[in-house]
């Protein structure tokens, strides 16, 4: 059974490597906390959009297979909180009627990038909704901590490299604008770049765009620093239209304005399209 198990698993990578150009993978162990710490399970996680994906994990003591859906209610630079429907034991082990193998998940996730890139940490929940109610079930609940790694498919890879000097440049102006903003903030502020390139009002190229004089005050920390995986993310959708900014061809943190800069917004004739975070976004 184990070995069907892995023969599953590595089915479902190529097929949804061979499905989409735009995922991310994770790969991870958990890791049970109980009297003694051990790991349990190996788990695999499509992320098809910044927000949704596909979880699979088994736990090889006991040769359990599981899927959930997971959603990213909260999505920061730093920390991801996530929940999760889905069905325990799909191979049938257990024996249990599938009404009493649906999953609850809860999680939060740490992102350890800035130490060492693509892995994190997560604490997480797994409950069968029949434990909810009382009913005796031998699918135990999980409490523990897991350690993952994330990459994107290797045509994601080549498509988006480094030397991609649009995507790489406003995704870090994204992270020196953005970084600690919701995600669809920092997605918003490349979109206010990619609203200007197509404005007359403005310079025709995303360069041209995000080092005119006077319209950055990041523009000194774009010699040093580095875009990171929500940036990047914010920017590939932001050169692929998507627009939260709703058409905005300005925005500000009054928190953090100049005078002058808190002066011009207070002064110029434009409308105020939407707050997200801490921006507020104008046109």
């Amino acid at each position: 059974m184990k070995t069907y198990a892995v023969i599953f698993l590595v089915l479902s990578m190529v097929f949804t490597c061979a499905a989409t150009t735009e995922a991310s993978w994770q790969l991870g162990v958990d890791w049970q906390v109980k009297e003694e710490v051990e790991p349990q399970t190996v788990k695999l996680n499509w992320w098809m959009t910044p927000r949704w994906g596909v979880r699979s994990h088994y736990l090889w003591a006991k040769e359990e297979l599981s899927f959930a859906a997971i959603y990213l209610p909260q999505k920061q630079a730093a920390y991801n909180s996530y929940i999760g429907l889905g069905v325990r034991d799909v191979l049938g082990t257990s024996q249990l009627p599938i009404k009493e193998k649906i999953e609850l998940t809860a999680g939060l996730e740490l992102r350890l990038d800035r130490m060492v890139h693509g892995f994190s940490t997560a604490l997480e929940c797994r409950l069968v909704t029949a434990n909810l109610v009382g009913e005796p079930n031998q699918l135990t609940p999980f409490f523990g901590i897991s350690l993952n790694y994330g990459f994107a498919p290797a045509s994601n890879q080549a498509r988006y490299k480094v030397n991609d000097a649009d995507l790489y440049l406003l995704a870090k102006l994204i992270r020196a604008e953005a970084e600690g903003e919701p995600y669809w903030g920092q997605v918003a502020v490349g979109a206010v770049v990619m609203n200007r390139v197509k404005s007359k009002q403005f310079p025709n190229t995303i360069y041209e765009v995000i080092y005119q004089p006077r319209q950055f005050s990041c523009l000194p920390k774009l010699a040093t620093i580095e875009p990171n995986a929500d940036s990047l993310q914010a920017a590939r959708d932001a050169l692929a239209g998507k627009d939260p900014s709703r058409g905005a061809l300005y925005y500000y943190n009054p928190r953090l304005a100049s005078r002058e800069g808190a002066r011009f917004f207070e002064t110029a004739d434009l409308k105020r399209t939407i707050i997200i975070g801490n921006h507020q976004f104008f046109k």
